[in-house]
């Protein structure tokens, strides 16, 4: 019976324990989240410094695509007005929308989900659109600088295909 007793003693204990470590590792999550999002936000001033806030997005033929803007946590990429970039399109709507930046906010939201970083820090975005033109693609909590590297290089290489496609017609 004493051994009983001293087992449910040390049970009660290990208990305790694993209570307060899961507090600690909560704390813990909420803190990498925290640092996460000032590596973010300092990295993106590096980033904005290094390309004065705006820049424009050219094609591999030196061809302007668009321009590429950073506010605050966003990205504001807006094609060139005299060409008819298509929301439609696959290379648009597979490649970027769903490959790259779905891929990226289906991570966001694993992440969230664990605790990692905050549900306000789930990339999203907004394409504007006239008809079926796009006008401007609006990308919020991109997140680092890799993440805008990314996002970059595949507007980059989805546009200028698009811009080949569209050249090559007529």
């Amino acid at each position: 019976m004493e051994e009983v007793r001293r087992l449910l003693r040390i049970r009660e204990g290990l208990e305790e324990r694993i209570r307060r470590l899961e507090g600690e590792l909560e704390d813990l999550r909420r803190v990498l989240a925290e640092v996460d999002r000032l590596i973010a936000h300092l990295g993106f001033r590096r980033a904005d410094e290094g390309i004065g806030g705006s820049t424009s997005l050219k094609g591999k033929s030196g061809i302007l695509l668009g321009t590429l803007r950073c506010d605050g946590r966003s990205i504001i990429f807006e094609p060139r007005g005299d060409v008819e970039f298509s929301a439609s399109s696959p290379l648009f709507r597979v490649f970027v929308l769903e490959r790259t930046l779905e891929n990226m906010r289906r991570e966001d939201e694993r992440r969230a989900s664990k605790g990692e970083i905050s549900p306000d820090d789930v990339l999203s975005y907004e394409v504007e659109t006239d008809g079926d033109r796009i006008v401007r693609l609006i990308i919020r909590n991109y997140g680092d600088e890799r993440r805008f590297r990314e996002i970059r290089s595949s507007l980059r290489w989805a546009f200028d295909r698009m811009y080949e496609r569209l050249t090559s017609r007529g």
